[in-house]
């Protein structure tokens, strides 16, 4: 019951209300995400998420491993994959992180599917409700 009143809702409200809401329900995956990369990175017996540019010698902070895990979950999420941090493919102990990347980046297939869906249904909605006038000759 709760999810078709969703559905109605979504549908009778306006599309910048909807819009907010894909961008609080994005936000809040994406925090979620980060959370689990984090418990994996932390399990994990290497250094799982990290940027191309750290070198050996520098420090890593937790404020640098939090900005870490965010830009790699936003970029899996909405499978962009710039590259620049990503979990090493060749680490035995990052097998838990590269998992959730990849549930990740399924989760964020059907949400940007399931986003252009709606709005598309709205936009729809929308152009079918102009005022068409027909002539013999033309369309107006």
């Amino acid at each position: 019951l709760a999810l078709e009143d969703l559905a109605s809702w979504v549908y009778a409200a306006s599309f910048w209300m909807v819009l907010v809401l894909f961008l609080a329900l994005y936000l809040l995956f994406v925090w979620i995400f980060v959370g689990f990369l984090l418990a994996a990175d932390g399990y994990s017996t290497s250094q799982c998420i990290a940027n191309d540019d750290i070198l050996e010698e520098d420090v890593i902070t937790r404020r640098h491993i939090l900005e870490f895990a965010f830009a790699l979950s936003w970029t899996t999420f909405t499978t962009v994959g710039y590259g620049r941090i990503a979990p090493p493919g060749d680490d035995d102990g990052c097998y838990a992180v590269r998992f959730i990347c990849s549930i990740e980046a399924i989760m964020g297939m059907c949400f940007v599917s399931m986003c252009s869906g709606i709005f598309y249904a709205k936009l729809l909605r929308f152009i079918g409700s102009a005022p068409v006038t027909f002539s013999s000759t033309l369309c107006v």
